[in-house]
């Protein structure tokens, strides 16, 4: 295999046209230049340099070697400029992976602020449920999972990933504004057992389910969509009563529905998702960006 280092040396030799000249110029002794030059030629089988009056110069093969030390140190020379940007945050990519009401109420303003602090860091992302989410993170085709898990659902546990907690989200109960229960004092998620239900994602529905068989009955989800604004206006019409997370309502909250203060819903932890080990710096800048976005959301409130 052919030596860089050596490589180096035989450039310094051409530019400078004496092994003597070479030495002095890398602080070698002028034996030491020699002996590089004879490996050199040993491994590549022929011929590098020739005698010339006082100096030496290359043959053709010494040209063509040197021709490739200068295209390699060159490529080199852009690598560590480019690991150095990086590092420093003058460049880098991360691609994200977030459910949708993150990629609405969260991501926005980490951006936002990921952009002032490294703008040459370039964000993507892809619009995924959490289990959507985690696979593309599997696939190593996301660098970061923003995903969600109700208190119903057990933590992940895969020792190639670390989860990085951003906030506790909690649910609301919805109902009609005219809805008995709208202005109750104390109401009680089991006085809901008549009611017609809206759910979310499958995830959700199976959160509500184990919310409502806690308090003792089974709900009857007439309506299922992943839509918020669909299900809240399901609520506002009188057709449907629902759940919802805080950061979900804070997007949006249509008129013509309340919001009781009912116990025994549980909530969702809301995380970033990403590879353990060392976090390259555009991963690890927008993590904390996402941390401070989820602090000033309120979702935690």
């Amino acid at each position: 295999m052919l030596d860089l280092h050596r490589g180096r040396i035989l450039r310094e030799v051409a530019r400078l046209g004496s092994m003597t000249a070479a030495a002095r110029s890398l602080a070698y002794t002028q034996p030491a230049v020699s002996h590089h030059i004879a490996r050199l030629e040993a491994v590549v089988g022929t011929p590098l340099v020739v005698r010339h009056g006082r100096g030496v110069r290359l043959t053709e093969a010494g040209r063509v070697l040197v021709e490739h030390v200068e295209d390699v140190l060159a490529r080199m020379g852009d690598a560590e400029e480019r690991i150095a940007a990086i590092a420093g945050l003058r460049a880098g990519r991360v691609r994200a992976a977030v459910f949708p009401t993150a990629a609405g109420g969260l991501l926005p303003d980490a951006l936002v602020r990921l952009r002032a602090r490294a703008p040459g860091v370039s964000v993507t992302l892809v619009d995924a449920e959490p289990p959507e989410a985690l696979a593309l993170l599997r696939a190593g085709e996301a660098d970061i999972a923003v995903v969600f898990r109700h208190a119903s659902m057990p933590p992940e546990a895969d020792a190639r990933f670390r989860e990085v907690a951003l906030c506790e989200d909690p649910l609301r109960l919805l109902v009609p504004a005219a809805h008995p229960l709208a202005s109750a004092r104390r109401p009680r998620l089991e006085d809901l057992a008549g009611e017609t239900w809206a759910s979310g994602c499958a995830r959700c529905r199976d959160h509500l389910r184990w919310a409502c068989a806690r308090a003792g009955f089974t709900p009857d989800i007439a309506f299922a969509t992943e839509d918020h604004v669909a299900v809240q206006r399901l609520v506002a019409r009188g057709l449907a009563v629902t759940t919802l997370p805080g950061l979900a309502l804070a997007l949006h909250t249509e008129p013509g529905v309340a919001l009781p203060g009912v116990r025994g819903l549980g909530g969702r932890s809301i995380s970033a998702v990403v590879a353990a080990g060392p976090r390259p710096p555009a991963v690890a800048a927008l993590l904390d960006e996402l941390a401070a976005a989820s602090t000033a959301s309120g979702a935690a409130g």
